[in-house]
């Protein structure tokens, strides 16, 4: 079966440095095939046997392999593609960003995130994705990692639109 596999926060600033070629061979010696990188902000791509203890295993040899820990989020190729075709088409006027949730939210988190007035921002949660415009940059944005991972208690890594797509494409 074919996975996408997010790495949580590496490669944004001096620390937390995961060299993708490095990746790649961790991955490989994990007995993980066809595995490929995308860009430098830890996106994975390769083949494995279902597992559902998969993700912990990945974060264990991570963690040994990197001297830090690293959270990671799992998609299967189906998952990332139905992902790529799911944003809501009137988010796609301004640029947009998709938080990839480790789980389902709790329906009185979802309803506490949909109570905020994060203006001029516009979002939409679609399955275990939450899709965000991002009109004034990522930098500015009012409905960050850390706001939608505090209110909706569950933790969360985005990506750009663009990447969704082109690790789309790769599958």
């Amino acid at each position: 079966m074919r996975f996408v596999a997010l790495l949580h926060a590496v490669n944004l600033g001096k620390a937390r440095k995961v060299n993708m070629a490095q990746l790649r061979a961790l991955l490989g010696t994990l007995g993980l095939s066809g595995v490929q990188t995308y860009i430098q902000s830890g996106n994975a791509l390769f083949d494995a046997d279902p597992d559902p203890e998969l993700g912990l295993k990945l974060e264990t040899a991570l963690g040994a392999h990197f001297g830090f820990s690293i959270p990671v989020t799992l998609r299967t190729a189906d998952d990332w593609q139905q992902t790529a075709r799911a944003c809501p088409t009137d988010l796609l006027t301004e640029p947009v960003t998709v938080a990839f949730l480790t789980r389902q939210p709790a329906p009185d988190a979802v309803a506490a995130l949909q109570a905020r007035d994060v203006r001029p921002e516009r979002w939409a949660l679609v399955g275990q994705q939450v899709y965000q415009t991002v009109p004034e940059g990522t930098r500015n944005l009012r409905l960050s990692q850390a706001v939608l991972t505090r209110v909706l208690g569950v933790p969360c890594t985005a990506r750009h639109w663009r990447t969704v797509q082109a690790i789309a494409e790769q599958l």
